[in-house]
């Protein structure tokens, strides 16, 4: 039995009730207790900007290489979206998604609150997509003076917003957009007319995110959190956009597994993509928390293995609206049949190549066992080794 229970977080964690739809964040806490979340949020400010500077100038990088002609098989290719930046995305599929989601020219303001400091904001995010194509990106961190603006009707600081309107995400952006906007058009005038789209999400939610390895599990994940409070109880969403783009709302109302199966199918083609890990991230990992990166990263490629996408779709999540889930802290998710998960020596490749990127031709119709012919590349972007041509 693991050391540490739901009981043993804080109660005035604000996102302690959301526990159940964080599995990799919960393995952890189980094994090392809230303390280790807290030390690695007070850590991560300046990680965070070089994690993010890479993934997304990787992302931007890559999609100039396509428009430009210099990658030939970018249907073999994958990066990241640019918001959020945590799905990955095909190459020869992103700026059509990023049209059909975003529109011809937008600006999403994705803002993080942090759990663990009374929901206090802990970085924003812009990044700009132009006919699909992401652009530009640039990044608040939580010492900038930007945050110390203050609403003009509201009297309040950025910072302390959301927690002066009790974390109700809708109402938050909302009143965020007032302020926001005015500094995307400070910062980028010329993209004064562009749609404008603020992001929530809670710190944890992102964590969380950002240790998922499968490409299918992460566009679940975008369903648990936008459908947190309507389908899992939850006081409000773990993430939402404001206002929702049309396409995503529509296509959250119809469930999990529709929702998983259209974004995978618009994301990947349906593809299997087991997601690497920046460079950066590593080393920050194993420098500062190699007990997280020996839990979440080398146990989960390594011991647990990655769901096929016909066991993702069919998971059931904790059952969070019966008061008994939370009593007995069952959180676990179900699978048809964990032992059949994909290991990484079924598909001939390494823990290294794994950190990399390996990007298969496995969907959710696909049957195992599945060997290294699954394996169509290893790598991100424009640093991808191509197996198959």
């Amino acid at each position: 039995m693991a050391p540490y229970t739901y009981g043993d977080i804080p109660d005035e964690i604000p996102t302690k009730p959301y526990t159940p739809l964080a599995k990799h964040i919960w393995k952890l806490h189980q094994e090392f207790g809230y303390d280790l979340q807290k030390r690695m949020i007070v850590a991560s400010v300046d990680y965070m900007y070089a994690e993010l500077k890479e993934r997304l100038d990787t992302t931007i990088s890559a999609a100039k290489a396509i428009i430009d002609g210099d990658i030939k098989n970018p249907q073999k290719i994958v990066s990241y979206t640019l918001f959020p930046p945590v799905l990955s995305i095909r190459g020869d599929l992103a700026q059509g998604l990023n049209k059909l989601l975003f529109g011809e020219s937008t600006d999403t303001t994705f803002v993080v609150l942090n759990d663990a400091e009374d929901g206090k904001i802990f970085f924003i995010l812009n990044a700009h997509c132009e006919d699909g194509i992401p652009v530009d990106w640039w990044l608040v961190k939580p010492d900038d003076d930007l945050l110390d603006r203050r609403h003009l009707r509201l009297g309040y600081k950025i910072r302390d917003l959301p927690a002066k309107i009790k974390f109700n995400f809708t109402d938050i952006g909302n009143k965020l957009q007032d302020i926001l906007r005015d500094v995307r058009n400070e910062r980028a005038p010329q993209w004064t007319n562009s749609t404008y789209i603020i992001g929530m999400v809670w710190g944890g939610a992102m964590a969380n995110m950002l240790l998922e390895r499968s490409s299918w599990e992460a566009f679940a994940g975008i369903w648990d959190g936008i459908s947190a409070k309507k389908a899992y109880g939850m006081p409000d969403y773990w993430f939402a956009f404001v206002p929702w783009p049309p396409l995503i709302n529509t296509m959250a109302i119809m469930g999990r597994k529709p929702f998983a199966l259209r974004l995978a199918g618009l994301a990947t083609g349906h593809q299997l993509y087991l997601q690497g890990l920046e460079k950066v991230g590593i080393d920050w990992l194993t420098n500062n928390f190699p007990e997280v990166w020996s839990v979440a990263i080398k146990k989960q490629l390594k011991e647990t293995g990655i769901p096929p996408p016909s066991q993702t779709i069919e998971c059931k999540l904790p059952k969070t609206k019966d008061k008994k889930t939370y009593k007995e802290g069952k959180f676990d998710w179900t699978y048809p049949n964990p032992d059949e998960f994909i290991q990484l020596d079924q598909l001939g490749v390494t823990f290294e190549d794994a950190l990399e990127g390996v990007f298969t031709n496995i969907t959710h119709e696909s049957e195992g066992p599945f060997t290294h012919d699954n394996v169509i590349s290893i790598g991100l972007g424009k640093n991808t080794k191509v197996l198959k041509e």
